[in-house]
């Protein structure tokens, strides 16, 4: 769940209440966390960005720790970027753990690691947790979920990729294994695979000799050329090489999960901390080579990665074998002694086609994939009759490599890989095809399940989050504009029913939501389980937004209609419910997503605060959710959305009354709503992410006009105040955008006030946006900070930010002239002048006020008094230029 402080103003709510219980710090942190899980930014980035975030908000390294099944140890998911867990590597958690807060937490016995579970396999690693407060601790268990969220995603992620690398290794030995005029075996190409495949530091590939081994190929930093030679009489190497049994260490200093022998004979074979060896053996069982993967990382390898080096161990073997063959294969002779038994031992189906398209040659293999029994033969068969009209054909530069389905003499078809190679051989002048034919059945079965596992979240059934974003996705791919609505679904009080019942009680509870929601919907709806107690429902094909909101107060009634029975447990569930609406023409899926986790919020708060339920319903709410849209659309440029403009509100000199600055404040002329101030739209443009554009127009008008007027000689030395976004504030593009704007202008950069609203500063971006601040003064523009003394951090903020004005908040200065407090103002103006600051009182509605402000000598003023926020032509007029306002505005 977010809870974004800018998403207060959002549809359904607008209290001045609700905003200020959203502008905590913690609400922040879990607005980040569900904008960091919402981003686009690839599943390690994701998982790394979370990491950094939590770790500098609880001032505590953080690392996820998996539990490897193979040795029942621990060890990093992201060891490069975890070093100050290394230590804890190898640690056996039930051996290690002393349960404490519950059992989700266990501390590392003599250590400052405590672990906190995510699920069977996953741990999350933090060191000194003992000066967390509980408040903390407790946002540390609201944050926990996402982490399992990221990580699951990321160990999804890497099988999708290890299964791809897997694919298309196989691919590429295979299509050696239809080399003709090569009969070396490519160890060097073997080594490459093996580690690419298993992530390992270095690999070997070794040929077994009578009396020693042979370095063949050597990949990554090892102690070992090509060509160096290995006494069989002692270390890891001779003793797999003696025994002919795999190896897995997961470390050196580890006795107890693996063979001893092997772990003594490693030790001065190797610098290496964990190692995965395996022999090769021909079609004769004879051992002929070893394959041997290293890391300096403990438990680095895992079983897969020692199945992994299994299979091209096996395939190695193969290869052998064909290269001993290979020279009978092309020449066509008939297959007999060892090139008919290696032919018929090759798990692969091989076959050699003539010039007639007719099968001339085969092992055993290929026979009974296309349906032969025990050694029938398939000699002088068309080929065609195997194929199927989409078979690709043999390409005459050389393999040709598909994936295509098959026929079997009765007719029945499987899904082979097949590669094919033409030849010519220079001795017999023998030509043809040979084609080599893989069953992928077994891997297309992979495939699915690592699809399912990667988008269906197991304990419900439904999409995951990433299966949710894909399919609903789809909906905003087509060219044609329709509505769509998005139902966002958090469940209450789960987190109370988990630590009074357990976790246990709490999927069950989570099993029952989602099997309501996805009986009440449609089956052409997209449901998916977003987030821990988070579900997504995105409805299209309704005729109106009044439909999809009746179809979002129909689900919320549905999921609470009846109690969840758990054995003698009875539970009442309720839900908040958010709903937006959109067209697909002006609005994305993230978008849509934003908006209705702001409306989920306010539902949330609303049911708490039932004083409050008469805020923003009824018409008003339906005229926001179209508000929207059309602010895409006059960003867009298009008149459908109204037009955007600027007014420009006077800052004076108290003294001299001369005009110093303007302001530029941006306004929306809506075609239905009328002129619109920014409180009515800026809080969307947050929802809608459409800040980025939003400042940039604002950017780019007010200096056109700046550059404008003073080619025209006017304003003298005035300023021009340009508002800049807390979410832009963070961006170091910003000084690009300003710089490279003042100067096509030719505007003088100290002219520009660049001006931040303290209340819109987050607490845990302050020391980024500080650092761009900074790089926006040191390029010579100044910086504003404007509704100063109503932040909670208003004086810190005065000592990390280059501020050059303050501008004190209207509450503080609009009471002075009818016997107001005068003290904060003159206080926060002596300050600003001991730290070199100009002041700018803000709100001056009165004379009776701005008699107090100069005598209490603050230098500038601004407010309704003086002058309202003006178009351009009057602000020319109040310069004294009609002339040019005629002509200019």
């Amino acid at each position: 769940m977010t809870a974004d402080a800018n998403r207060s103003n959002a549809v359904g709510a607008t209290s001045s209440s609700l905003s200020s219980s959203n502008k905590s710090p913690n609400s922040a942190l879990l607005a980040q966390v569900s904008h960091i899980l919402a981003d686009d930014l690839g599943s390690r980035a994701v998982l790394v960005t979370l990491l950094q975030l939590l770790g500098d908000r609880f001032e505590s390294p953080l690392a996820v720790f998996e539990v490897e099944p193979a040795f029942g140890r621990l060890r990093l998911l992201l060891p490069e970027l975890s070093k100050d867990f290394v230590d804890y590597v190898g640690l056996e958690p039930s051996g290690h753990g002393v349960r404490a807060r519950g059992d989700w937490e266990h501390r590392v016995r003599g250590t400052s690691l405590t672990l906190l579970r995510l699920d069977a396999t996953l741990l999350l690693g933090i060191i000194d947790i003992d000066h967390l407060h509980h408040d903390e601790y407790l946002l540390l268990e609201k944050v926990a979920p996402a982490v399992r969220v990221a990580s699951e995603s990321f160990l999804q992620e890497r099988s999708r990729r290890w299964l791809s690398r897997r694919v298309r290794t196989n691919q590429r030995l295979l299509e050696g294994l239809l080399s003709v005029s090569d009969t070396t075996v490519p160890w060097l190409k073997i080594a490459r695979e093996a580690r690419l495949l298993t992530g390992a530091h270095s690999a070997l590939v070794l040929e077994v000799r009578p009396n020693a081994i042979w370095v063949a190929a050597a990949v990554g930093e090892t102690m070992r050329q090509p060509g160096d030679t290995i006494d069989r009489s002692s270390g890891l190497l001779s003793w797999v090489a003696s025994s002919g049994e795999s190896v897995l260490i997961g470390s050196l200093a580890d006795r107890s999960t693996t063979n001893t022998s092997a772990i003594n004979s490693v030790r001065g074979e190797t610098e290496n901390d964990s190692a995965v060896v395996v022999p090769v053996f021909d079609t004769t069982r004879s051992l002929t080579a070893l394959i041997a993967l290293f890391s300096p990382q403990p438990y680095r390898f895992s079983a897969r990665d020692l199945q992994t080096a299994s299979e091209l161990a096996r395939f190695a073997g193969a290869i052998v074998a064909q290269r001993q063959t290979l020279s009978f294969v092309a020449a066509g002779q008939e297959r007999s002694g060892l090139a008919a038994e290696v032919l018929d031992l090759m798990v692969d189906g091989v076959a050699l086609i003539d010039g007639e398209q007719r099968i001339a040659l085969h092992n055993r293999a290929f026979a009974l994939l296309h349906g032969g029994v025990g050694n029938a033969s398939l000699r002088g068969k068309p080929i065609t009759q195997f194929e199927s009209e989409h078979s690709q054909p043999t390409s005459e530069q050389g393999a040709a490599v598909a994936e295509e389905e098959r026929r079997r003499l009765d007719g029945s078809t499987f899904v082979a890989e097949s590669y094919r190679r033409q030849f010519v051989d220079p001795a017999s002048g023998t030509s043809g095809t040979l084609i080599a034919v893989r069953d992928i059945q077994e891997r297309n079965v992979e495939r699915q399940r690592v699809r399912r596992l990667a988008h269906i979240d197991p304990l419900t059934g439904l999409n995951n989050r990433a299966g949710f974003f894909e399919l609903a996705g789809e909906s905003f791919e087509s060219d044609d504009d329709k509505l769509v609505g998005l139902l966002f679904i958090d469940v209450d009080g789960l987190k109370i029913v988990n630590d009074q019942f357990g976790h246990a009680i709490g999927d069950r509870v989570l099993s029952d939501v989602a099997n309501r929601i996805r009986t009440s919907m449609r089956p052409l709806d997209v449901i998916g389980r977003i987030g821990g107690d988070e579900f997504a429902v995105l409805v299209t094909g309704m005729d109106s937004t009044r439909v999809i909101r009746q179809v979002g107060e129909r689900l919320a009634a549905a999921i609470s209609f009846s109690p969840v029975v758990v054995g003698s447990i009875e539970l009442r569930v309720t839900a908040a419910v958010g709903v937006a609406t959109g067209t697909t023409a002006t609005i994305d899926l993230d978008q849509l997503m934003s908006v209705a986790d702001s409306a989920m919020y306010q539902d949330k708060f609303s049911r708490l605060r039932p004083d409050l339920l008469h805020l923003h319903r009824g018409a008003h709410d339906a005229v926001e959710i179209e508000l929207g849209p059309d602010l895409v659309r006059v960003l867009r440029g298009d008149e459908r959305g109204g037009g955007l403009l600027l007014r420009f509100q006077p800052l004076f000199d108290t003294r001299s009354r001369a005009i110093t600055a303007v302001e530029a404040l941006v306004r929306w002329q809506h075609p239905k709503e009328g002129l619109l101030l920014p409180g009515r739209f800026l809080s969307l443009a947050l929802q809608y992410r459409l800040m980025d554009q939003l400042d940039a127009f604002v950017r780019a008008e007010a200096m056109t006009r700046f550059s404008r007027w003073r080619a025209a000689g006017l304003g003298g030395q005035m300023r021009m105040s340009i508002n800049l976004s807390g979410v832009n504030a963070a961006e170091s593009r910003t000084v690009r955008d300003f710089c490279q704007l003042a100067d096509r202008l030719e505007i003088p950069r100290d002219m520009i006030v660049v001006e931040l609203t303290e209340t819109e500063l987050s607490d845990l971006l302050i020391d980024r946006i500080a650092r761009i601040m900074r790089r926006l003064k040191s390029e010579g523009f100044l910086i504003a900070l404007d509704d100063f003394g109503v932040g909670t951090s208003s004086f810190r903020h005065l000592q990390i930010m280059p501020v050059d004005i303050v501008k004190i908040d209207r509450q503080f200065v609009k009471d002075l002239g009818s016997g107001g407090d005068r003290g904060l103002v003159a206080g926060l103006t002596a300050l600003a002048s001991e730290l070199g600051i100009s002041v700018v009182a803000e709100g001056v509605g009165d004379q009776g006020c701005l008699d107090v402000l100069v005598e209490l000598g603050v230098p500038e003023v601004q407010g309704f008094h003086l002058a309202r926020p003006l178009r351009e032509a009057a602000l020319l007029k109040l310069l004294g230029k009609e002339g040019e306002a005629s002509t200019l505005g």
